[in-house]
């Protein structure tokens, strides 16, 4: 009996952390773009893998051009200086530092689809690093209960 709970138990030990990920719409529905991430650390180079995906089919959208930028506080620390091609329609190569703990403001805009120029459509991904990222959500009770 004993035998079998250990081997119940191992998958629990072996199970390896997912990457967080968030899929949101373009503002203007033309795409899905999914982000993931692993924890993400201060002062730490965060891979930030990028997927265009078209919502109709739900499978990758090849072919964007694209543009990324990064904020915290409104203020801009990274973005491309010229729209960048994906022929495959994912971004596997993004690498960002986080300088400080805080909320931090992904932009991508998309500005062509199958080498055809489109109105810019963006999305904007909030991503909470360090320390923020780990403040429980549970505002506190005074009165204990």
């Amino acid at each position: 009996m004993k035998f079998l709970l250990v081997l119940l138990l191992i998958p629990l030990f072996t199970i390896p952390a997912f990457a967080e990920s968030q899929t949101l719409p373009t503002d203007q529905g033309t795409l899905d773009v999914k982000i993931s991430y692993d924890d993400v650390k201060t002062g730490q180079l965060t891979k930030l893998p990028i997927e265009f995906i078209n919502p109709m089919t739900q499978k990758t959208q090849v072919h964007i051009d694209y543009r990324i930028t990064i904020a915290e506080s409104g203020e801009t620390l990274f973005q491309t200086p010229n729209l960048i091609h994906t022929s495959e329609g994912i971004i596997n190569g993004f690498k960002f530092e986080f300088p400080k703990d805080g909320l931090y403001n992904i932009q991508i805009d998309a500005e062509g689809i199958l080498f055809t120029p489109i109105p810019k459509e963006s999305v904007t991904f909030d991503i909470l690093v360090g320390e923020a990222a780990a403040q429980p959500s549970v505002p506190s009770n005074e009165e204990g209960g």
